[in-house]
């Protein structure tokens, strides 16, 4: 596990400069799009006789999660050593369980619920920072999502943000993200539609246009 970490450390370091060189569809789109609920797809259950551990399903999901992990991370941390952390810390939990056999649901589930907390924690952390020394000058903090949506975004509340940026970025379904963040669909769904509204409302009072 700890060489796999280290070229974890190493493709993060590419992929980072990467991101900065070849402009994609990032979460700041599908953000905007999610507002009018257009992010669905369907639920696929976990079979753990059929998607066992290798290494290559491994690196497949690590290929098709990392950005939306980077993104709730990035938004947490201030600086991209920190959003490393969460990111490393989510993808090893999901390595520790998937390859012992003891994953019981989609490893996806497992690795966004992971990164969620721990970029919640990074935000607790911050307030007690910025509490601290509240009255020393700031550094500028770069943001994966910028502009009025970052603003917008950074009003809502840390749960709904992350919420948010889990089906934008990952584009789960309601039953999948009841999963992940062990709820009800009904509770899902109410808290999704008033955190639109909410990032709708903020989002045009930034300067935000459709």
């Amino acid at each position: 596990m700890a060489h796999w970490a280290a070229r974890r450390r190493r493709r993060t370091r590419r992929a980072r400069a990467s991101r900065r060189a070849k402009r994609t569809v990032g979460p700041s789109e599908s953000v905007v799009a999610l507002v009018d609920d257009s992010s669905r797809r369907e639920a696929r259950s976990f079979d753990p006789s059929r998607d066992v551990f290798t290494e290559r399903a491994f690196e497949d999901l690590y290929r098709d999660t990392f950005a939306t992990v980077w993104a709730i991370a990035r938004r947490a941390a201030p600086t991209d050593e920190e959003a490393e952390d969460v990111c490393q810390k989510a993808f090893l939990t999901v390595f520790d369980y998937w390859s012992r056999g003891a994953l019981r649901e989609d490893p996806r589930h497992l690795l966004y619920r992971v990164a969620k907390r721990g970029a919640i924690d990074v935000l607790r952390a911050r307030g007690r920072r910025l509490r601290l020394f509240a009255s020393l000058a700031k550094e500028p903090e770069s943001d994966v999502v910028g502009g009025p949506l970052g603003r917008a975004l950074k009003r809502l509340r840390a749960d709904d943000a992350s919420l948010i940026l889990l089906q934008a970025a990952g584009g789960f379904s309601y039953e999948e993200l009841a999963r992940i963040e062990r709820a009800s669909v009904g509770a899902i769904r109410s808290r999704l539609h008033r955190a639109r509204r909410a990032l709708a409302k903020h989002y045009e009072a930034e300067g935000g246009e459709w």
